[in-house]
């Protein structure tokens, strides 16, 4: 099974369960008591945990054993997966009134096996049980009994079918986002025991938002990968919703950018790296671009290039123009893109509301320019979101250091 392409570690969730056990009641015995299995299944689960860590997670003494810091780290990862199965099943005690107590429940006991979930996550992923299985190396079959299995322990249908295909029901949705967060953790389970031996490894997946395109994510990537070559760094571009979702699942690991309103993501934790203001952006060339003082009124005479309506970055232009009685333009091109604003700039006489730091080299090689509008009052936070409860990777640590690095020369001026 090849279960790279949606990042679930290789590791038995049964064993990770006895480990995290023996760690905490510090005893082989005890901990086969706990989880009614024998003394030699959870030696077993150990031996062969150690054997793909490479690394000992425990000490053994005539007295009992103690966790090892490899073991405490990877203790620590599977109590926070555990939790996250934990608060799936709470979800589903509202879905499905049941009498029994859902801790009982393989799937939220990590009693079941990964490929199991492997199949959950490759089938919602593509809607398609032929696709799904030719990502995960298996048979349609194969694919079509772990949902079964899966279902039945539930005793909730995770899928549903229409004329477009197969679809998650709104639970398996809750389970599948569940399900990730847990095997990220197991995941970064792995970058801690490195990160012990003084290796920092892993993979840190950004997501970037309009603002944090062009200067403060490239640049922070390339300074931390002088210090670190061998991390892997991933970016993922998108709508903000697109972004938030991978962020709640664990396939992202922070946002950069403007930062939204608190309230409208709960879960999220958000840091603030420094405030910036918008600009009225034009080609360098443009009849207006020698002006020293423009006033916000020539707004209404000019052709614009706007952010989508309803974005942040909108609105603040939108209450501008409320305060300074101007017209928003009946007739404007909406575009969240970069690229298509530097084009649409170079070739006309329209202007733009961007930040200067998206334009920063194209300001620097005289392409684009910002009118002489003083964009009063439209501040926007810039900064990191990320999930409240999540405690990131050494790596995603690392990364968030330089980050605010190169954030602080930005603010300073620092080119």
């Amino acid at each position: 099974m090849d279960v790279d392409q949606l990042k679930i570690p290789e590791l038995s969730l049964r064993y990770l369960k006895a480990a995290k056990c023996v760690a905490e009641l510090r005893s082989v015995t005890r901990a086969g008591e706990q989880l009614n299995r024998s003394q030699t299944a959870i030696s077993k689960a150990i031996i062969e945990l150690e054997s793909q860590l490479d690394v000992p997670l425990f000490d053994r003494t005539t007295s009992g054993v103690s966790p090892t810091v490899y073991g405490e780290a990877l203790s620590q990862r599977v109590a926070m997966a555990m939790a996250e199965f934990e608060a799936a099943g709470r979800v589903y005690d509202q879905f499905k009134k049941s009498r029994r107590d859902f801790h009982k429940n393989p799937l939220f006991s990590m009693e079941i096996s990964y490929k199991r979930l492997a199949a959950l996550i490759a089938l919602y992923e593509t809607c398609d049980y032929s696709g799904a299985a030719h990502m995960l190396g298996i048979t349609s079959s194969a694919v079509y009994n772990s949902i079964r299995e899966l279902e039945n322990l539930l005793d909730l249908a995770l899928f549903g079918k229409d004329p477009s295909g197969v679809n998650p029901t709104p639970y398996c949705k809750i389970l599948v986002r569940h399900t990730k967060l847990a095997f990220s953790q197991i995941r970064h389970a792995a970058d801690d025991i490195a990160s012990l031996n003084g290796v920092t490894c892993g993979r840190v997946t950004v997501g970037t938002m309009p603002y944090s395109r062009t200067i403060l994510t490239p640049r922070a990537i390339n300074q931390l990968l002088e210090d670190q070559p061998q991390l892997d760094i991933s970016t993922i571009e998108g709508p903000y919703n697109s972004l938030l979702s991978g962020l709640r699942s664990g396939e992202i690991d922070m946002l950069i950018g403007a930062i939204r309103p608190k309230e409208a993501a709960p879960h999220l934790k958000t840091e603030r790296l420094f405030d910036d203001k918008l600009a009225i952006l034009a080609r360098s060339d443009h009849p207006l671009a020698k002006k020293k003082i423009l006033a916000p009124k020539i707004l209404e005479e000019l052709q614009s290039v706007l952010p989508p309506t309803g974005t942040p970055t909108r609105l603040l232009y939108d209450q501008f123009c409320t305060q300074h009685g101007i017209s928003v333009p009946a007739h404007c091109i909406e575009t969240s893109s970069a690229s298509m604003v530097r084009g649409l700039l170079l070739e006309s006489d329209r202007v733009a509301l961007l930040s200067e730091h998206q334009i920063y080299y194209d300001k620097k090689l005289g392409a684009l320019t910002a009118l002489a509008i003083d964009m009063q009052s439209t501040y926007r936070p810039i900064g990191i979101t990320m999930l409240s409860h999540i405690r990131p990777s050494p790596a995603a640590g690392l990364f968030l250091d330089k980050i605010r690095s190169v954030a602080e020369d930005l603010s300073l001026g620092i080119s």
